[in-house]
């Protein structure tokens, strides 16, 4: 502004500071200038693990006061980068880097469900198959890669979703201006992301092809972008960088083909040949080049990452100055052409404050000493104390006011908006107490606010947002969003599944605060569905006036439906078993099942047609339907320690087979995810046959039985065979009636129940026990089995041969004491420690604490990649040859058993 007389020169003229241009778009007590400097762009590589010393790097440039205006990320370096555009400070970067599980992140292979989180059917399904298969109107679908990047997608998902600043669709709208560089696998073209959920554009940009789906975005396969630029310097000048860091984190490369025993490590080696030829050109563009001392580290490794971080940041530290100095160079402010060396200065404020006096005596030297006032107005800005600085000149009268527009005292906060009682007074005045009765500078009340936010995040409240701050008199007002999305959208690739199924499975409600564990319950229930390859999930926050609007969207990547999935398995009782399951796993887009599948071996043959309804609808009941036909031959020794043991039946070794085919059908209620409550009835033909006739209780027979009986299953375990957490419960009656010329009715009761209790990192102590009882009349087909490491056919007994002892009531405990050693014997293994107790009685009058069989025994177990393989060296004894005997008792052992087993049971 120019102030003049009439007809006279100007007599007052007002001067402005240079100022930064680009926005600011951090949240803000008021609008504030701030002082000319060259914009400083940030281009971080990408390295794999090596990649995580750039937080290091951020860290140091943090603490040195270097500003950070633009990131141009590829790999690594565009999660880092992207993740600190949307507010995460180094320090969290750092918390993150060590509480993610790297390995099951960047893992391959497709079975990175939550077991525990899956439909019963979906479990049984696959806990038996080593091989899927998918189908496309029976065309065979290759596999684009080894692994979805299920865990990935989460990850970084879920990140983005609880950032601190909202993620529009323009990365340009960030705190950080942000790139993703990425590349076409179809093209070969590079292609640099600036719009589109930010999660979708970090994951895109460290998709290893091979390893991991391409990401899918128009007609465009995006992968890595470190095949085209690992170290991305030139987007930097699409951003206008005045000053352009580079920082090389890929590390060195294998140095012996002894090194290269992973797929994962080959790919990596590769993209590292690429890049080299990429650098110079790229190095050339950067001012300066921070580059970690990285050479004997491996991109594959993340086992130490506080040396990784501690390594960016003594190298960031030690160039920081540098930075700072070519920051500022050139960027004082420029002079105004005049001098006011000798002028009356005076500071002015709008209103008198108690901390005027204050303000006055922390600014008073600057305006003393001026001598160009718009170099000491820069000076002024520098001290972050203002919201805006202007001087007024009078040439004449040699006079000059500095006119100081501080920020207000604060005395008081109120707060609206957000979720009601989401935060008490006192963790809302906590945010502001750095703030309050004192003076303050902008960027203290940036933090301030932030932490504002970060509070909400705590509390699991992931779309609150500050979207309107202001000042009455001294009481600062803050007005926060709902919390609420305002609608949720959809996005399916294939469009195959219905639409009930996938809401069902949403547990968001835009009715309703979006809770973080809301979205992360939809996501998982959506993949554990076991229909997509890949499910996503981000928020998209747009401006609506004074209202701020929020778009939780969806993303499905959708399985062919039908697959086929192939088992093998060996054991030392029915030698080699092959499995085949063909079905369709999404019928009518239903999610609902339909298929049969076929066990083939020397003793055992099994068919079978199936159809599932997990869920009927969008409510928790369940229906189920199979017809089935199984034939097993058992090889049967009685083992004992003394033949009296067993007095009230003796009877020699032999061989006896039993078959069944009928129809069955349930219905009931899920009981979560994991469980569920049903009623049943089957038809069916029984006949078992032996080779010895005349044996009480194993005598041949062909009968049609119907049966009705009720079913309680729950199962968490986080695996079937090697489990660390979780348990299993089932419950089981039935009665057969008199119907179909039976005339002899009978029923039975059992129970399983499996306990598994995390004592330590690798160790698992698991309780069990397991229970029958029947009623007299019950066939050779009907009776339970004790024996042998546990099948489909005989109940677990650790000591004895599978199927040692069958009998119409039967009992047993048992404690297993499992050790995962932290290195691999060959393969991941668990090495367990067996004991347990039981028996099997024909008649319930026979049963006694004095008749129990002991068992102890020793597992190794692997899990290798087709299957579970198990060695069990084992033994049983007892203490009493009579259950009334009174003389003391001995301890008798029968003889060692051996069990080893490879591949799934089915």
């Amino acid at each position: 502004m120019v102030t003049t007389e009439t007809g006279a020169a100007p007599r007052t003229v007002r001067v402005l500071p240079d100022t930064l241009s680009i926005p600011m778009q951090r949240y803000e007590l008021l609008p504030a200038m701030r002082p000319a400097r060259k914009t400083v762009g940030l281009a971080l590589s990408g390295g794999g693990a090596n990649g995580l010393s750039q937080i290091g790097v951020l860290k140091a440039l943090e603490e040195e006061g270097v500003p950070v205006d633009f990131i141009a990320g590829t790999s690594m370096g565009a999660v880092i980068g992207g993740l600190y555009s949307c507010g995460y400070t180094p320090g969290e970067l750092e918390t993150i880097a060590h509480t993610l599980p790297w390995e099951s992140i960047v893992s391959i292979g497709n079975n990175n469900y939550s077991r525990s989180n899956i439909f019963l059917e979906q479990q049984r399904v696959r806990d038996r198959s080593t091989i899927a298969i998918r189908f496309e109107k029976l065309k065979l679908i290759i596999p684009r890669s080894l692994s979805s990047a299920q865990a990935l997608t989460e990850t970084l998902d879920i990140l983005a979703l609880n950032a601190l600043y909202p993620v529009t669709d323009n990365f340009s709208s960030l705190p950080v201006q942000f790139r993703a560089v990425t590349t076409d696998l179809i093209s070969g073209e590079r292609v640099t992301l600036s719009s589109g959920p930010l999660s979708e554009a970090m994951r895109a940009s460290s998709t290893i092809p091979v390893l991991f789906s391409p990401i899918a975005r128009g007609q465009r396969r995006l992968v890595d972008g470190g095949l085209v630029a690992n170290l991305p310097v030139d987007e930097l000048e699409s951003f206008n960088a005045g000053y352009k860091i580079a920082v090389d984190a890929h590390g060195s490369m294998y140095s012996t083909g002894r090194e290269l025993d992973l797929p994962w490590k080959a790919a990596d080696q590769a993209l590292t040949i690429l890049t080299k030829l990429q650098y110079p050109a790229q190095l050339e563009k950067a001012d300066i080049v921070i580059r970690p001392e990285l050479e004997t580290h491996m991109a594959t490794d993340f086992s130490d990452i506080d040396s990784l971080v501690a390594l960016g940041y003594s190298k960031g530290k030690a160039l920081a100055g540098t930075i700072r100095r070519g920051v500022e160079k050139q960027q004082k402010s420029s002079p105004s052409g005049r001098s006011i060396a000798g002028h009356t200065k005076r500071i002015s404020f709008p209103t008198e404050s108690p901390e005027f006096i204050e303000h006055y005596h922390i600014v008073s030297g600057i305006v003393r000493n001026a001598v160009d006032p718009r170099t000491a107005l820069r000076e002024l800005l520098e001290t972050d104390l203002f919201t805006r600085v202007y001087a007024e000149v009078d040439a004449r009268k040699k006079q000059t006011v500095f006119h100081l527009t501080p920020l207000p005292a604060i005395r008081r906060i109120q707060i609206s908006g957000g979720p009601p009682g989401a935060l008490s007074p006192d963790e809302q005045r906590a945010c502001f107490s750095p703030l309050m009765d004192r003076v303050y500078t902008n960027r203290a009340g940036t933090r301030a606010l932030e932490s504002l936010v970060r509070a909400y995040r705590d509390k699991g409240y992931s779309l609150v947002y500050i979207t309107r701050t202001g000042f009455t008199g001294t009481t600062l007002q803050v007005r926060v969003s709902s919390g609420r999305a305002d609608a949720i959208t959809v996005s399916q690739d294939r469009n195959i599944t219905g639409q009930t199924p996938v809401n069902r499975e949403i547990k968001v409600d835009t009715t309703t605060v979006v809770r973080l564990r809301e979205a992360r319950s939809s996501v998982k229930n959506l993949y554990d569905t076991g229909v997509f390859n890949r499910v996503s999930v981000s928020a998209e926050s747009s401006a609506e006036g004074d209202e701020e609007r929020t778009l939780l969207k969806f993303s499905l990547d959708e399985k062919p439906a039908s697959v086929l999935r192939i088992g093998l398995r060996y054991d030392e009782t029915s030698n080699a078993q092959f499995l085949l399951d063909y079905r369709n796993e999404n019928l009518a887009g239903t999610t609902n099942s339909l298929g049969g599948w076929l066990k083939v071996g020397r003793k055992n043959n099994v068919a079978n047609i199936e159809y599932n309804m997990p869920r009927i609808g969008s409510t928790n009941f369940t229906m189920s339907s199979r017809l089935f036909y199984d034939k097993h031959d058992f090889e049967h020794a009685n083992i004992v320690f003394d033949k009296q043991f067993f007095h009230t039946r003796s009877f020699s070794s032999g061989s006896y087979d039993i078959q069944k085919y009928g129809f069955s059908t349930a219905f009931g209620t899920r009981i979560r995810k994991n469980g569920k409550f049903i009623a049943d009835i089957t038809l069916q033909n029984s006949r078992s046959s032996t080779d010895r006739e005349g044996l009480e209780g194993f005598e041949t027979e062909t009968m049609d039985l119907l049966s009705m009986g009720s079913r309680l299953t729950i199962d968490s375990r986080d695996n079937a065979l090697i489990a660390t957490a979780g348990n299993y419960t089932d419950l089981r009656y039935a009665i057969t009636t008199p119907a179909m010329e039976n005339k002899n009715p009978f029923w039975q009761f059992s129970g399983t129940h499996e306990h598994n209790i995390p004592v330590g990192e690798r160790t698992t102590l698991q309780l069990s026990g397991m229970f029958g009882v029947s009623s007299v009349a019950v066939p050779l087909s009907e009776k339970f089995f004790l024996g042998g490491p546990g099948t489909s056919y005989s109940r677990r007994f650790i000591g004895l041969k599978e199927n040692a002892l069958p009998g119409n009531n039967i009992a047993s405990a048992g404690l297993q004491l499992q050790y995962q050693p932290p290195f691999d014997i060959i393969f991941p293994a668990a090495l367990r420690f067996n004991y347990n107790a039981g028996n099997a009685w024909e008649n319930r009058d026979e049963i006694a604490l004095a008749r129990l069989i002991h068992g102890i025994g020793t597992s190794l177990v692997w899990e290798t990649p087709i299957g579970p393989a198990r060695f069990t060296a084992a033994k049983a004894f007892s203490f009493l040859r009579e259950a009334d005997e009174q003389e003391s008792s001995t301890l008798r052992f029968a003889d060692t058993v051996f069990y080893f087993s490879l591949g799934h049971d089915f």
